[in-house]
């Protein structure tokens, strides 16, 4: 079993078929369907399918590229790690972000990593971690930054707590129930449910309902992104959850408030979670050392003058 193998098989499943792996590598296609022959016969068991208009994984073949994507992966990390320590920090970073985390820390951090590290790539995705969970583990990622329960994080990856982090309710502006001044007042209204990181986040504000002895908030929406959430708010009258400090953030307040006299819910911190065990390249150290600036300033420039 040779890298190539690895190579041409990744090709054909990012391309879709034969064809249009052997025009992206430049390589012949019967060289190609040998290399993946090749690797059949060896693993005993179909690893695609063929059909008219291209090929698909076999059951088995998704499991064995997961495999070889992370192996991929490491190769390319330890070729650059050792360029890194040698002083060439070019190579790749990859990192995924809440969204929260991608509007508070994100901004200082990668723009002073792009002034030191010119010569590097950066690939960010938004992504919650339940999302992303797998493939940090398997190497795929080298970190993400987000709220998350660091209890019900596994033992696989290391956490670092960043910002600690709490929700608002809000609403539109102009909203009949902007005055609320406990839950009580919300009994009626009905909310849009945003994506959390955990189902335990996701009960939390029925948990406040409850402990009051009201009846659980009426879900009529459920969001898969902020954007969703805040577009949905602002022109209706539902309410949701959003972090507290968003609105201190971007012009979300031309949208859509925090109710002021209802506290804020508390939530999950903001945290940094790598692979455990396994050092981060030099790149990526760096990069994680200016998220970590980042909220250590950020906390800082927030304490009341």
């Amino acid at each position: 079993m040779k890298l190539t193998h690895f190579r041409d098989l990744l090709a054909v499943v990012q391309t879709g078929s034969l064809r249009a792996a052997s025009r992206h590598l430049g390589i012949a296609q019967p060289v190609i369907t040998r290399s993946i022959w090749e690797l059949e016969h060896e693993l005993g068991a179909p690893l695609l399918e063929r059909h008219s208009k291209g090929v698909i994984l076999t059951p088995v073949g998704e499991r064995f590229v997961r495999r070889i994507e992370a192996v991929r992966a490491e190769v390319r990390r330890a070729r650059e790690e050792v360029d890194q320590w040698s002083g060439d920090y070019a190579g790749e970073v990859s990192i995924a972000l809440s969204p929260i985390a991608i509007m508070t820390l994100l901004p200082p951090a990668i723009a002073e990593f792009n002034k030191r590290h010119p010569k590097a790539v950066s690939k960010i995705t938004q992504n919650l971690f339940r999302q992303i969970e797998n493939r940090l583990a398997d190497g795929l990622l080298d970190l993400w930054v987000g709220p998350v329960d660091v209890e019900s994080v596994s033992r696989r990856f290391s956490v670092e707590t960043l910002l600690p982090h709490s929700r608002r309710i809000a609403a539109r502006r102009n909203h009949p129930l902007l005055s609320a001044k406990s839950l009580h007042d919300l009994t009626d209204a009905s909310w849009v449910r945003p994506s959390l990181e955990a189902r335990s986040q996701e009960s939390d504000l029925e948990a406040e309902f409850e402990k009051l002895g009201l009846p659980a908030p009426k879900v009529v929406v459920e969001s898969s992104s902020m954007l969703i959430t805040i577009v949905t708010v602002a022109n209706t009258d539902l309410l949701t959850v959003l972090p507290d400090r968003i609105f201190s953030l971007m012009p979300v307040e031309q949208h859509c408030v925090p109710l002021d006299s209802i506290a804020p819910i508390p939530a999950a911190p903001i945290c940094m979670v790598h692979r455990h065990g396994l050092p981060l390249t030099p790149l990526a150290e760096n990069l994680s050392a200016l998220i970590r600036k980042a909220a250590h300033n950020y906390i800082r420039d927030s304490q009341p003058k």
